[in-house]
């Protein structure tokens, strides 16, 4: 907020030079520093506004082709949040009244001027407090919609966990005691079909389990900024997955635009690799002779930029705005939880970035992300 003791810069609507110097005789008298602007054509006043870009706006209420109700309009129009004050001569009680009404902040009569410094200064701490008081409800209404989104995210959370979690352990028991009656019949050939049905299981279980607490540690965990070398961690994360089905058919380019170096947060960098590296395998497409994925590092001064580019099943076009929301599953190839993509957006959120999809049916998906350099603030 601009005090007393703080320059101020005024601008000024009035066509009388000695009234302009009554304004800075009174102002000046009370120690108010002040930079002035004046004008009273309508084109110098839009200007002003934009170019001198005042902290208090001081308006005679008629000039010969412009007056003070087309003034504050204008500033209602174009969104110049500052103080305007009426200073004129005799006006109707009427009249003053409709200009509080339309927004102004007070009003002066020239023959009392003492009281335009208590005036301004007023003004200024009233606006001052108006912008923290919507500042508020803003961060308010903010707190409110993400605990709606949390709150709805739950529910589904407990119904689609409660189902990932019971559907493999059924299976497992199911299994079980199929091979259990084969044993007792002493048919055991299938046994180990059985026993490879309950890994899948399991499997399944298990990298349900690990997306859970890796959507958890995003959730509860500060951010840990450090040096990390891209490309290293790209590969790491691709022998790390060398072992699931079909990673040996998809054949695997990076090429690094810029540094290798980046200040990120390691575990999140590494969660939002693996998830859509897993996706380039688990949706590539069996009927092209050639799977690919390439993957672009680029570095610029202020973020990282990130593509992953396959040609695989792809996506339906109306489906591309669902695949980072909870549980949702894109493709009938899909046996995951539905979790890894709505991971990957709500990470690149936590780290103040930015994700978008592009996808095209047997052609294959896109994924470009921005990344902030260092991420500007931790939360």
């Amino acid at each position: 907020m601009k005090t007393a003791r703080e320059n101020l810069k005024i601008l000024i609507i009035e066509d009388m030079e000695d009234d302009v110097e009554l304004v800075k005789r009174v102002l000046t008298k009370e120690g108010i520093p002040f930079t002035i602007y004046c004008v009273d054509q309508r084109d110098e006043y839009l200007k002003g506004l934009m170019e001198f870009k005042p902290n208090v706006i001081l308006s005679d209420h008629s000039l010969p082709q412009f007056n003070s109700v087309e003034a504050l309009e204008i500033c209602h129009r174009i969104g110049v949040d500052v103080p305007f004050i009426l200073v004129t001569g005799t006006v109707s009680e009427e009249f003053a009244v409709n200009c509080l009404k339309n927004g102004a902040d007070n009003y002066v009569l020239k023959g009392n001027l003492s009281r335009l410094p208590s005036a301004i200064l007023n003004a200024l701490k009233q606006r001052e407090i108006e912008k923290n008081r919507k500042k508020a409800e803003r961060e308010l209404h903010k707190q409110n919609q993400i605990l709606v989104k949390v709150n709805n995210e739950l529910d589904r959370f407990v119904y689609s966990v409660s189902h990932n979690l019971r559907s493999p352990l059924m299976s497992v028991q199911g299994l079980l005691n199929i091979a259990r009656k084969e044993v007792e019949q002493n048919s055991v050939a299938r046994l180990n079909e059985y026993f490879d049905m309950m890994d899948a299981s399991i499997d399944k279980l298990d990298n349900t389990l690990k997306e859970i607490l890796d959507y958890s540690k995003n959730a509860r965990v500060d951010i840990e900024i450090g040096s990390i070398n891209v490309k290293e961690m790209l590969v790491a994360c691709i022998d790390k997955l060398k072992y699931i089905t079909g990673a040996d058919q998809l054949k695997t380019n990076i090429i690094i635009d810029g540094s290798e170096s980046i200040y990120c947060d390691f575990f999140r960098l590494n969660v939002i690799f693996i998830n859509l590296i897993s996706n380039a395998i688990n949706y590539r497409d069996i009927n092209k002779e050639t799977n690919t994925l390439l993957i672009t590092v680029r570095t610029f001064p202020y973020k990282t930029s990130l593509t992953f580019q396959d040609n695989g099943i792809g996506i339906f076009s109306d489906l591309k705005d669902k695949v980072f929301e909870m549980f949702y599953r894109a493709s009938d190839r899909s046996n995951g939880s539905g979790l890894g993509l709505y991971i990957v957006k709500e990470t690149i959120d936590k780290l103040e970035g930015k994700v978008s999809i592009d996808s095209q049916i047997g052609i294959g998906t896109t994924v470009e992300i921005d990344i902030p350099f260092g991420v500007n603030s931790v939360r």
